[in-house]
């Protein structure tokens, strides 16, 4: 028998599994976390918005909440950032069509949209990779992406960071310029600062329409939002920020946050290092710009190596959550195409960390002691490269779609042949 097909059948098995995989490790487990999740902050702050309420009052949260539906704060029901909403006020207008429900049935519809939105994330990364959906190599991708576990968290808390990346790899993919631009702005609404890194790709590539239209869809949509804004909002919007980025707080990168490992950017690694806040946030953004220059400087073939690399970069100056390591599913069909290629498989490589986890077990060792305080909080070489081996696999990913040189069209292409020979 022909390994042809046997080799194919594997391939779609691979497939089924993943996706079983991320079935169950991101919907099906948003289903049992109950009321709480990522979105349910947004949530009501966009129902405060629509009522003409403060959309980060934090006092109003408790009573709209239990009025839309969610569960009371009661025992270890819900947290403090439950209670402070901190996305920008463009986004609320985006998601005011989920708070016209009570909250259940829009916790549903909005895990609806995102699940159903990965399959054409998924098609944008083939497209830029200029591969059909039929391609061996493009099922070995959508099985790699499927698989990928910050996606499976990003579903199952419901961040905005996963619509936020669809939004802006499906608009990055579209030919036309207007549909383009429009997507990537509703992107650019949820979540700049993941978007904007979008958008140096469509400025590295002089489509000035397409930023165009993003940046006018984003002001508008900014504008709404602001109309209906109450007097007093900014002050309660910086005071949530405030509370996020205080130090011992959810997003602090210093050693006083017993979470900062589920933090990609560099502040983790430099802070560490030099024990100094506004050095660390300084190095960070020297390190940033330093790779952008580069990125800039480089002559790419493929714009999914162009692309991904840009929005990687993109991870590691500001506050960056695991989950938003996603965004590698748009270098997956590039680096299984170059398989052959020693810098295809260092890409894999890199890429397989993201396959399981790690953040969140080592998070779980840690508070089951098994893992000591003295290890976690003190021991150098965990605090640079174990808590935060998401952020290396970023920095080698980065660094080897940077530096390592592309092999001629020619020669890949004969490579490809020899490795892949399923038709």
């Amino acid at each position: 028998m022909s390994t042809q097909p046997i080799a194919r059948y594997l391939i779609l098995v691979c497939l089924v599994l993943a996706a079983a995989e991320f079935s169950m490790r991101g919907p099906v487990r948003t289903l049992q976390f109950g009321s709480f999740t990522d979105f349910s902050g947004t949530y009501v702050a966009s129902r405060q918005w629509i009522s003409g309420a403060n959309p980060y009052e934090t006092n109003q949260f408790k009573q709209t909440w239990v009025a839309a539906g969610g569960e009371p704060f009661q025992g270890n029901r819900g947290s403090e950032a439950n209670l402070r909403p901190a996305y920008p006020p463009s986004a609320l207008p985006l998601l005011a069509p989920f708070a016209c429900f009570r909250w259940l049935t829009a916790r549903n519809l909005f895990l609806v949209s995102t699940v159903a939105m990965f399959p054409l994330l998924l098609w944008s990364a083939l497209r830029l990779a200029r591969l059909h959906w039929s391609d061996h190599r493009a099922l070995l991708s959508c099985a790699f992406g499927f698989a990928l576990a910050p996606w499976h968290a990003a579903i199952a808390w419901q961040s905005l960071s996963a619509p936020a990346i669809e939004l802006a790899a499906i608009g990055t993919s579209l030919q036309s310029e207007v549909a383009g631009g429009l997507v990537t702005g509703l992107s650019l609404c949820l979540k700049p600062q993941l978007a904007v890194w979008f958008l140096l790709f469509d400025l590295a590539k002089k489509r000035w329409n397409r930023i165009t239209w993003a940046f006018a869809l984003f002001t508008l949509v900014t504008l709404v939002a602001l109309v209906r804004m109450p007097s007093g909002w900014l002050h309660s919007y910086l005071e949530n920020l405030r509370y996020f980025f205080a130090i011992g707080d959810v997003n602090d990168f210093t050693v006083h946050n017993p979470d900062r490992f589920e933090l990609l950017n560099l502040q983790v690694i430099f802070y560490y290092l030099t024990r100094i806040y506004r050095i660390a946030n300084i190095l960070s953004w020297l390190s940033a710009a330093g790779l952008v220059f580069l990125w800039s400087r480089r002559k790419y073939q493929s714009d999914s190596a162009q692309l991904a690399t840009i929005v990687l970069i993109g991870l590691l100056p500001v506050y960056q959550r695991i989950y938003n390591a996603g965004v590698i599913v748009l270098l997956l069909p590039y680096a299984i195409a170059r398989w052959s290629e020693i810098r295809g498989k260092l890409l894999l490589a890199a890429c397989s960390v993201f396959l399981i986890p790690g953040t969140a077990i080592l998070q779980i060792l840690y508070e089951r002691h098994r893992i000591s305080e003295t290890v976690w909080n003190q021991s150098w070489w965990f605090n640079l490269f174990v808590g935060p081996h998401a952020t290396w696999a970023v920095l080698a990913i980065v660094a080897i779609l940077i530096f390592w040189r592309e092999n001629s069209c020619a020669e890949r292409d004969e490579r490809v042949a020899k490795s892949f020979p399923i038709p």
